[in-house]
């Protein structure tokens, strides 16, 4: 179906296209084109009907995966992110290897493909050789920042004299489409301080996490300039991405 444009608008057929008007607006489509209800009810479509479930459920949950980010983010639009993040999240949705074709999801698949996905366009692995390690018991996650050693120095963008790691736990709930999450803001150190300074971080989750539910971890780190004694954030500069995913 294609919106037609211009001062000239057409009802009737053409060829092989039919131009028709609905709801006060006019379109066309191929004679061929099959009905709302064939695509609905057809069993020539059941295939299409499924993989479109479950590209839209990873669309869902990558959109509440993404707003619950927003306070880590570089302030503005992120063009391209919800379609990169949704890529991912059906990849994960696809590895599910017990669900029906068609009803797959995040939870039953393998999450370990959300490790390291990047929010931002620069990449957290391009500022630091080793990842914080990640362990999830009850309702606490603990991530270890021991032997991560300091931002490579190649990587630090300029005029930046200081810097800042931000986390973020966020789980959904893929039944009642719940979302839970928090950020926690960490210390500000000197660029040439080691990460490991941050040493190991405890975030409650409030309660344990359930069988329906998937839990990502997000990392984010911020630079910042020391100006007269104040340090103000270098705008654009932010890192984050997924440290981890778990499920109940």
């Amino acid at each position: 179906m294609a919106k037609q444009t211009g001062s000239l608008t057409l009802e009737g057929t053409m060829g092989n296209v039919i131009f028709y008007k609905r709801n006060g607006k006019f379109y066309s489509r191929s004679k061929g084109s099959p009905s709302r209800k064939k695509l609905k009810h057809g069993k020539e479509f059941e295939n299409s009907r499924r993989v479109s479930s479950e590209f839209g459920h990873a669309s869902k949950f990558a959109a509440k995966l993404s707003r619950s980010c927003v306070g880590l983010l570089n302030p503005g639009r992120h063009d391209g992110l919800h379609g990169r993040l949704t890529s991912s999240m059906h990849k994960v949705v696809q590895s599910d290897p017990v669900s029906e074709y068609g009803h797959r999801r995040l939870r039953f698949g393998n999450l370990e493909l959300m490790k390291g996905f990047d929010f931002e366009a620069t990449s957290l692995k391009s500022l630091i050789a080793n990842m914080p390690t990640v362990d999830h018991q009850g309702q606490v996650v603990r991530i270890n920042f021991s032997r991560i050693g300091g931002v490579k120095k190649k990587a630090i963008p300029g005029g930046a004299t200081h810097y800042r790691v931000d986390l973020l736990w966020c789980k959904l709930n893929e039944i009642n489409e719940k979302v839970g999450y928090q950020e926690y803001q960490g210390e500000t150190f000197e660029l040439g301080a080691s990460l490991d300074l941050n040493g190991m971080v405890e975030m409650d989750l409030g309660n344990a996490l359930q069988s329906e539910e998937v839990l990502f971890v997000v990392m984010g780190i911020v630079f910042l300039q020391e100006v007269n004694g104040k340090k103000n954030e270098l705008a654009g500069k932010r890192a984050v991405g997924v440290l981890e995913g778990m499920k109940g």
